[in-house]
């Protein structure tokens, strides 16, 4: 047993579950402080479940590698790594299609219900849920729960093996299909043309194929089916992610406060934000008034959206006026943070960039061309290991963590818009819990896919292992699913989404409907 890697694998755990709990601190509405607790837990659990998951397959590949080749696998005790991996899908799946359907229901009703009575509710919501699921996965793998291998066939005739090793037998290496032993001539009887061919032994001429049908287990089958769903969800939010997060970064190291300004500055500028904020009341109130006169009409819904846009555009001026001004007993040290996390964001930037150029290079030259051009990070991992041990692992693991955190950073610049209006947004210091539970949902259902995607991409360093075994064999071979990932559909529109997110990003602008430059707040 390894216990370095035992030792390394519970504190990544710890550090993952202390990231967790910052985001719930840090995104979390004021008005959830001290209350919600099991939301909060719920939500807890799924980041923590989600980033796990991901961190759980360069453990796979160091749990693979931790036995020299020369200890058979019999004797080899390493962590039950296909155990693991049932156990924190199984994890996913509860908490995406249990809990959280519970902690929503239960959250968003009446105030005025008894606990029994929202409890009910949320449990009823929560058990349609896995209702819809389990006919989803149950009935196809009831019809369709098999894995298909094309494998090509090779048969042969039977003689005895002292005529194998006879000099003067002419079929030492492959025996007719038809050869057969007659003992009292001392000689096979064979056919000679079937021989010298080689027919039937020779998998290269023959035209013995056939498809083998292996009925997969239901949590194999489980997991193909909610990773397929996942895709719909990862191609938005990775292609959107490896695109965004490092310019957005850079981005906001460009447009950083320069300098802090005078109390007098702060004033007149707070002003200006009280003044705004009356306004946008003043609409709002305005807008009540016309919903209970005349209803929601098309102009009424136009009006709503121009507001949401206005109030948050009201809260990040707020935040980059508290950037500039620095309130606490050190102004001082506040400041020299907020300046070093300027320049983290930047050289973060920088890598993350560097990081999906190498994804997208990977995707094309490894997995779209056929046979791939270069297996490129493969490589990379290998001859790190080969190193230092366990380096290439290290870097494995970051490549991995680093798609998680694209997929995290699409999902909370995304959200989920629905073409004219935006549920769930992600906001700092602004996101009610129902935000929190159906985002955390999206991301474990994105984690399956990525998994998958991981899986298909490195495949080469990862051979062996067992979530190797689950996504790299039987789901590319399960029937009726393995069109899908064998075309590289979701791969294709994957890289569809980075181009739209590169061409909104450099050429259209997240915040050209707010202001032209983001520095213009700091502006005097």
């Amino acid at each position: 047993m390894n216990w370095f890697l035992i030792i390394i694998t519970v504190v990544v755990a710890i550090l993952v579950l202390l990231v967790s709990l910052y985001l719930v601190v840090h995104f979390q509405h004021p008005e959830d402080k001290n209350q919600a607790w099991l939301p909060k837990l719920v939500v807890l659990l799924g980041f923590s479940v989600a980033f796990w998951t991901i961190l759980l397959f360069p453990l796979d590949v160091a749990n693979q590698q931790a036995c020299e080749l020369d200890i058979p696998l019999s004797s080899c005790s390493t962590m039950p790594m296909k155990e693991l991996w049932y156990a924190m899908y199984i994890a996913n799946m509860a908490i995406t299609f249990i809990a959280v359907p519970f902690c929503i229901f239960y959250y968003e009703a009446d105030s005025d219900w008894s606990v029994f009575r929202r409890s009910l509710s949320g449990a009823l919501w929560a058990a349609g849920t896995v209702f819809v699921m389990a006919i989803l996965i149950g009935i196809p793998y009831a019809f369709a729960g098999n894995a298909q291998y094309t494998v090509q066939g090779a048969r042969s005739g039977l003689l005895p093996i002292s005529y194998l090793s006879n000099a003067e037998d002419s079929f030492t290496n492959c025996i007719g299909l038809f050869s057969y032993y007659d003992q009292d001539s001392g000689q096979p009887k064979l056919n000679s043309t079937l021989v010298s061919l080689g027919y039937n032994c020779d998998t290269l001429i023959n035209q013995l194929s056939e498809v083998w049908t292996i009925r997969v287990s239901i949590i194999v089958y489980a997991m193909a089916i909610v990773a397929t769903l996942g895709w719909v969800l990862f191609m938005v939010f990775g292609g959107i992610g490896l695109v965004a997060l490092p310019i957005d970064w850079i981005r906001e190291f460009i447009a950083r406060p320069k300098a802090t300004i005078t109390r007098s500055q702060y004033i007149d500028r707070a002003r200006d934000l009280a003044r705004r904020a009356k306004d946008i009341l003043a609409l709002a109130d305005a807008l009540k008034r016309e919903e209970r006169e005349r209803g929601r009409s098309w102009r009424w819904r136009r009006n709503i959206k121009a507001l949401n846009n206005q109030l948050i555009v009201l809260e990040e001026d707020e935040t980059q006026l508290e950037l500039v001004y620095p309130q606490s007993e050190d102004p001082d040290y506040k400041w020299v943070l907020t300046v070093m996390g300027f320049w983290l964001k930047f050289f973060g930037g920088l890598l993350g960039l560097a990081m999906s150029i190498c994804w997208v290079l990977q995707i094309i030259l490894y997995i779209l061309i056929d046979p791939p051009v270069t297996p490129l990070l493969n490589d990379m991992f290998i001859k790190a290991n080969d190193a230092f041990p366990l380096f290439g692992t290290l870097l494995f693991g970051l490549f991995a963590f680093y798609l998680q955190l694209c997929v995290t950073k699409g999902n909370f610049k995304f959200g989920l818009n629905l073409l004219i209006f935006r549920v769930h947004p992600m906001r700092r210091g602004a996101t009610i819990m129902s935000s929190f539970l159906f985002n955390v949902a999206l991301i474990l259902l994105a984690t399956t896919a990525s998994i998958q995607f991981c899986t298909a991409a490195f495949a080469l360093y990862a051979d062996g292992t067992a979530i190797n075994d689950i996504f790299g064999n039987q789901l590319s071979s399960i029937k009726g699913l393995k069109y899908i990932y064998n075309e590289n559909i979701f791969i294709y529109c994957l890289l569809g989404f980075m181009a739209l997110t590169l061409v909104f990003v450099l050429v259209i602008g997240p915040d050209r409907w707010k202001r032209r430059k983001l520095e213009d707040v700091y502006a005097m």
